[in-house]
């Protein structure tokens, strides 16, 4: 290892080898440790194996419905997501039903879940502790309640190490206007975790809107890398027509925020909302904001330039596909009907579909043909480096209807071919050549995207694909797992994750025994209801057929001043054998609150040593640890500023 100007440092590491690295002054292991000597920690010390293949797994994973085995009977909700609430090591469920402007009553139906995975002697289930819990108690005080709540993203807010939640609430109008229910003033609020799993609501916490407004998503982040939390709220339209702002909160550090949407210039890109995410694009040390535009409108990118943020998702690529004729939009060719003499209506097909009535009212030419009505119906954006290179990846789940025709955007890979930072350029897959389509019946097809995953469910160290479609007529959830050869094979219903109507979806080792488990919430919109009777969870076990050796990675910042402690933002990079893989800690994604799991999961096949882990701290001077020879088969956490591994949590 070479230091230029820098001194070698070497810490012994008892019975898991050495971390080496550089200070950046001269003065000692600072920079390797994330401590205060700032990024210029080590490349990575110790000798990789060269022969061992990570890659290498045993055979395909298998899923295998075990709801009841769970305890997960009769639980039902549109939203899932995952996370260990209580801090025993094991990841949680939060399960959310979507009825606006209704509080649940103790006894009656159920709309919020919070279940505890606990062990019951014989395995582990889900226990609801929602009630006890605190969580989703109203601002009123009202005993026996919960608040209107219809998501939730889970963040340590207050950097005592334990996460907190935000409730988010898709709030609608009161009915009465002079006479609003409890439910009907309800707004999305934050719940401090006291470490064992009981919160307390913020009161005057800074994140609920005045009005009633459609709060769609949340994402926590570290905009300005001050080491506290924020959080970045999307906004659905109120009506048709009628776009609303998202908001962005500074966190104090103490659970309440301070809105800065108008300074940091967020305000100025209304959309139709359903879903946003945040992660560091171009690897400078600052996330960018995504917001998901339903709608067919522009996706939105917001890249923070100087002191603001600036929307660049037309130019990078983000905002929709390149592909914007409109000549086979049914409704256009309706409209042709009764503009025979437009010059875009020359030669065109006769509409396949029933025309409206007049034939022209579905489509305009003055507002039709702008490139921010030719995009996509986007519900979720997940960032992850799919293909390997280093670079965070995006994939969205989108819902196309045969109808709208080639110009609307569907589910895709955006690749990242920037070249560094303050560069954006995004390249969109050939979605057949990729193995990437949905699958299609008759000719009055749907696709409907509305949530996905991008994760290693069968363990051989690359990155796979789900996309959770509902609401229409054979949807399914599909899994399209990634090949040797870097495309993608659709494998849901032969590995038994072939859900049908998949609305809500989230991923974790739920049971810490090496392979990634799913939980699924069965929607019942539209053509669903015919399927489905209620919004039933369901929980697929991974039955490891295809385990190999694995590690789980919990990161620890040092707080305040330094990286948050949830290390959302951090930059995970494991290298086993010849295989480099990179994960950014996230916290909430995509439509309605989106989250998996906080601790990385990553196969490394047939590598039992000589794994090298670095993580990349989200502070202002992008400190760096590392970590040589980490031994596998484990939950560890790695905090900043400390030179030991901490197991977490061991293999059954």
């Amino acid at each position: 290892m070479l230091c230029a100007n820098r001194t070698i440092f070497v810490l012994p590491l008892l019975l898991l080898g050495n971390i080496v690295g550089c200070s950046d002054d001269g003065s000692g292991g600072a920079g390797a440790t994330g401590g205060g000597g700032g990024s210029g920690g080590g490349t990575g010390g110790g000798v990789l194996d060269e022969v061992c293949d990570a890659h290498a797994v045993a055979g395909e994973a298998s899923f295998t419905d075990t709801t009841e085995a769970w305890g997960l009977t009769g639980v039902t909700g549109a939203r899932v997501m995952s996370g260990d609430v209580n801090g025993d090591g094991y990841p949680d469920l939060l399960v959310h039903a979507l009825p606006p402007n209704v509080r649940e009553i103790e006894g009656g139906d159920k709309h919020i879940y919070l279940l505890v995975n606990e062990a019951d002697g014989a395995g582990r289930r889900f226990v609801d502790r929602t009630y006890e819990s605190g969580f989703a108690a109203p601002k009123d005080g009202a005993e026996g309640e919960l608040k209107s709540s219809h998501f939730a993203v889970l963040g340590d807010v207050d950097n005592d190490g334990d996460l907190d939640v935000f409730s988010g609430t898709y709030s609608e109008v009161p009915a009465d206007a002079a006479a609003p229910t409890p439910a009907d003033l309800d707004r999305s609020e934050i719940y401090v975790n006291d470490g064992a799993g009981n919160f307390t609501l913020v009161p005057d916490s800074g994140v609920a809107f005045e009005d009633a407004r459609r709060s769609s998503g949340a994402t926590f982040t570290d905009f300005d890398r001050d080491g506290i939390l924020d959080v970045f709220v999307g906004v659905h339209y109120s009506a048709i027509g009628s776009l609303q702002s998202p908001a962005l909160y500074r966190g104090n550090g103490d659970g309440t925020f301070t809105d800065v949407s108008l300074a940091m210039e967020v305000d100025n890109e209304r959309r139709a909302t359903f879903g946003v995410t945040s992660c560091d694009l171009d690897d400078d040390g600052s996330p960018e904001l995504l917001m998901s535009a339903y709608a067919r409108g522009p996706d939105v990118l917001f890249h923070l330039s100087g002191d603001t943020f600036e929307d660049i998702g037309d130019a990078s690529g983000v905002s929709y596909d390149d592909n914007q004729d409109f000549t086979d939009n049914q409704f256009f060719l309706c409209w042709c009907t009764v503009h025979t003499d437009d010059e875009d209506c020359q030669g065109v097909d006769s509409p396949a579909a029933q025309c409206p009535e007049p034939a022209d009212s579905y489509w305009s030419r003055a507002t039709d043909t702008k490139p921010n009505r030719l995009g996509g119906n986007t519900f979720s954006t997940v960032c992850r480096d799919i293909d390997g290179d280093g670079k965070l990846d995006l994939y969205t789940a989108e819902i196309a209807h045969w109808w709208a025709g080639q110009s609307s955007d569907k589910s895709n890979v955006l690749y990242n071919k920037s070249s560094g930072p303050g560069s954006f350029e995004f390249a969109r897959a050939d979605r057949a050549a990729a193995g990437l389509e949905v699958p299609h019946v008759g000719v009055d097809w749907n696709e409907g995207g509305i949530t996905a995953f991008a994760a290693d469910l069968n363990g051989d160290a690359r990155t796979d694909l789900y996309l959770g479609t509902s609401d229409y007529p054979d949807q399914f959830g599909w899994v399209y797992r990634q090949t040797e050869t870097s495309t993608f094979e659709e494998v849901g219903e032969a590995i038994g994750l072939h859900h049908p109507c998949a609305v809500g979806v989230t991923t974790a080792d739920f049971d810490r025994d090496g392979d990634l488990d799913v939980v699924v919430a069965s929607g019942t919109a539209r053509d669903c209801a015919d399927i489905w009777e209620t919004n039933e969870v369901h929980f697929y076990e991974n039955g490891g057929e295809a385990k190999a050796n694995w590690l789980g990675v919990r990161v620890r910042g040092a707080g305040e001043g330094r990286a948050n402690v949830q290390g959302v933002g951090a930059r995970v990079t494991v290298q086993a054998g010849a295989v480099r893989q990179v994960q950014e800690v996230t916290s909430g994604y995509g439509h309605f609150g989106l989250q998996n799991d906080t601790v990385l999961y990553y196969a490394i096949g047939a590598c039992t040593e000589a794994t090298t882990v670095e993580v990349t701290w989200p502070d202002g001077a992008r400190s760096t640890s590392v970590f040589d020879n980490v031994a596998p088969g484990r939950v560890i956490e790695l905090r900043q500023g400390d030179t030991e591994v901490h197991e977490i949590v061991a293999a059954p």
